[in-house]
């Protein structure tokens, strides 16, 4: 079974392409608020490397958050779009499980929320220790779980992908049409306008 395993939440745009629980070829593009010009046309080069089109795709894995809302907008429609139009099956994972389940110890990824806020979550193999969710690194320091664990601030330079653990830890989407990723917090103007309304 190929599938395609597909994160944007940061900087780092990552397209994995596994057969059965093996990752056998990836792309991988640093980018900063561009990657809706170069997704689509990232997957197409990677299947055509392995001589594959998009239906001998069976399933899409697609990292859900929280973290960049565009970058979770453009994956989450792409990912969308191509399991709803070509039928194929839907999968999520939350997206700092995804960019550090390559860590082999207990791991805290963060992902920088700006205003001194972070996206995070802890896991320990398989398993979510402390569920994703945004805030100070203070307020994570009384988590027995958060100081035990490596804490790895996710950007182009220190994730690390194990495709294995990221198939065998997603989960299905239900219904493809009213996929949303896990943004966590509202977009900027949707609080400034909660603001407005409440004066």
């Amino acid at each position: 079974m190929y599938r395609l395993i597909i994160d944007s939440s940061t900087k780092v745009m990552y397209v994995g392409l596994t057969l059965d629980l093996d990752l056998i070829d990836k792309k991988i593009r640093i980018a900063k608020r561009d990657h809706a010009k170069y997704l689509v046309d990232e997957i197409d080069q990677l299947l055509k490397r392995n001589d594959l089109k998009i239906a001998n795709i069976s399933e899409i894995i697609v990292g859900n958050g929280p973290g960049s809302y565009t970058g979770l907008r453009v994956a989450g429609m792409v990912a969308k779009m191509l399991a709803y139009t070509k039928n194929i099956i839907l999968k999520e994972v939350a997206s700092p499980f995804f960019l550090t389940s390559g860590y082999q110890e207990k791991v805290t990824g963060l992902i920088d929320a700006r205003r001194n806020q972070f996206f995070m979550g802890t896991y320990d193999n398989l398993t979510t220790v402390i569920p994703e969710q945004i805030g100070q690194l203070d307020d994570f320091y009384s988590d027995k779980d958060f100081l035990e664990s490596r804490k790895v601030l996710l950007d182009e330079k220190n994730y690390l992908v194990d495709a294995k653990k990221i198939i065998l830890k997603s989960t299905i989407v239900d219904d493809v049409h009213s996929y949303i990723p896990n943004y966590i917090r509202k977009t900027e103007a949707e609080r400034n306008y909660d603001q407005k309304s409440e004066i």
